[in-house]
């Protein structure tokens, strides 16, 4: 077998591994009953992690129509493959929980390692969230990043009615987006 083919082989298995990976049973939006009710803590936490390292967050998460508090995602990197997922609680404009939240997104290009941290995703009016809570967001936002031990960041601005912010554990991230079409939700008590 010649170089290429093995090249071909080995981005195939990858990807393989990959996609069994991602529609895995375990990737459902909503959590396993017997952690939800940490899932909805950790989302709790995160938000006012935010609220307290963004300049001027509260003011437009309260005029907005809603957001979706990631506690926690996976940034993951094997190979060629890599991607991020991560389960979160969605909430409307007056901050009571509508339904979960999960991102699940592959990517390709040479990869190595694991990160973890926190989003946040806000919905500027009532036609954007109505369009998360069909499944039908599309296109790429620019993430603004938030350093909590190095101060705060001041509020991103909507980008086809949407707002994200990453807080990063162990440093800062550079060039990141998300693909808002790879952000699924449910509604509570489906």
């Amino acid at each position: 077998m010649d170089t290429r083919s093995k090249l071909c082989r080995f981005v195939c298995m990858q990807l393989l591994v990959a996609s069994v990976v991602c529609l895995s049973p375990g990737c459902s939006t909503v959590p396993k009953q017997k952690d939800q009710a940490k899932v909805i803590a950790d989302s709790r936490s995160a938000t006012r992690w935010f609220r307290n390292n963004v300049r001027g967050l509260g003011a437009q998460l309260d005029n907005s129509a809603g957001y979706a508090s990631y506690p926690g995602i996976g940034r993951y990197g094997l190979g060629i493959t890599g991607g991020k997922m991560g389960r979160g609680v969605v909430y409307d404009s007056n901050n009571r929980q509508v339904g979960w939240a999960y991102i699940n997104m592959v990517s390709a290009g040479l990869q190595v390692g694991a990160q973890g941290y926190k989003m946040l995703v806000v919905f500027e009016d009532p036609a954007t969230m109505r369009r998360f809570r069909q499944n039908k967001l599309t296109g790429n936002v620019g993430v603004t990043i938030v350093a909590g031990k190095a101060g705060g960041a001041d509020t991103a601005s909507f980008t086809d009615g949407v707002a994200i912010y990453e807080g990063d554990q162990i440093g800062l991230m550079a060039g990141v987006s998300v693909g808002l079409k790879y952000m699924r939700f449910e509604a509570v008590g489906r």
